[in-house]
């Protein structure tokens, strides 16, 4: 029998995105939001007015990093620092890994169709942004398996 999967469809993209952005106007500050899918590629992306342009670059490797190693990028924040056993990594990707909290892999059954990235506010505020997007994202996935 083959083997069923979801993959991220442009619909779940822009709703992690528009979630993100409403998140971030009732938390009073603006807020780049970008979606990639499973191989790293970007499928969503928006800076809303007054976002830092600078937030663009750190949304995207958020996103990045969470999907392609399937973890929240906070995770190697510790362990790619100076004297840590992953110490150098970002050396592998440059440009692109950004350890900093605020993107969030989407997994769906166990496997990971994506990540999230928040830039724009603290590392704590973006972070919760983007565990609120993907929460919100599973919610609507199971109604529609139900449905």
């Amino acid at each position: 029998m083959p083997r069923q999967t979801i993959a991220l469809a442009h619909a779940d993209a822009s709703f992690l995105v528009e979630h993100s952005v409403q998140s971030a106007n009732e938390m009073g500050f603006a807020i780049t939001a970008a979606v990639f899918d499973a191989s790293g590629t970007v499928s969503a992306l928006l800076r809303m007015d007054g976002a830092k342009l600078v937030s663009v670059g750190v949304a995207e490797g958020k996103a990045w990093t969470s999907a392609l190693y399937q973890r929240p990028s906070g995770d190697y924040g510790v362990t790619t620092a100076p004297g840590n056993i992953a110490f150098g990594l970002q050396n592998a990707f440059p440009g692109k890994l950004v350890t900093i909290m605020g993107g969030q892999p989407i997994l769906v059954d166990g496997i990971c169709i994506g990540g999230i990235g928040v830039s724009g506010g603290t590392a704590e505020q973006d972070d919760e942004i983007a565990r609120a997007a993907v929460a919100a994202f599973m919610q609507s996935l199971a109604a529609q398996r139900t449905a």
